[in-house]
């Protein structure tokens, strides 16, 4: 466990404070750009759903960027420790963070009067943005650039707006779902998310 513990130190030492930081402010500001005081169930989860959702992105999606340097790539993969273990520790970790900005944007907006089931909500939009995170993860360990992953992510994020919850392609994936009343379809993004890791972490260690 503790060469486990070794790498996440180090990930959270030099790799993700500034997409943390990044995370920090999107939610810091959101005051500013859409109301967060005295909210509907259904307008607390359009905030949740189509804004807090999208640090799930910033997150998850630059798992890989520590090795986009090939002589630290060649490193990584020559260590005692598997590839597959490292880059699990630190999607891990970044999981456990954005569970914990999550849940403190929660509180924020319960402490503003929202009225909402705060768990249900929670894991709702924590299944949105292991999602979000994956698909980009997903990209980036296909493609190796991390842009592509940025792109996809936020490609379906768009499309997601532009098309109706009832839409064939989306229906099972709608990530705006709690919204429009479903909350079944968070089933899906989770199952989605965890498919969708696995293949960027498995494509990125096969990657010479």
């Amino acid at each position: 466990m503790e060469k486990y513990w070794q790498i996440e130190k180090v990930n959270l030492k030099y790799h993700i404070p500034l997409h943390i930081l990044v995370c920090v402010l999107l939610l810091g500001v959101s005051p500013l750009l859409m109301g967060v005081a005295n909210l509907s169930a259904e307008d607390t989860a359009k905030v949740l759903e189509r804004y807090t959702a999208l640090i799930g992105i910033v997150m998850l999606t630059p798992v890989f960027l520590p090795e986009q340097d090939r002589n630290l790539r060649e490193l990584v993969s020559a260590r005692y420790t598997d590839c597959a273990a490292v880059y699990l520790v630190r999607v891990l970790g970044n999981v456990f963070v954005l569970a914990c900005l999550l849940g403190m944007y929660i509180f924020m907006l319960y402490y503003n009067q929202c009225s909402f089931p705060a768990v249900k909500y929670f894991l709702g939009t924590l299944a949105e943005m292991l999602f979000f995170g994956g698909l980009g993860l997903g990209f980036y360990g296909l493609t190796d650039h991390l842009v592509a992953g940025y792109m996809a992510a936020m490609v379906y994020y768009i499309s997601a707006i532009g098309i109706r919850s009832t839409n064939p392609f989306l229906k099972l994936f709608y990530p705006f779902s709690m919204s429009a009343g479903s909350y079944t379809e968070k089933y899906f993004l989770f199952a989605g998310a965890v498919v969708l890791m696995a293949a960027g972490v498995y494509l990125r260690c096969r990657r010479k």
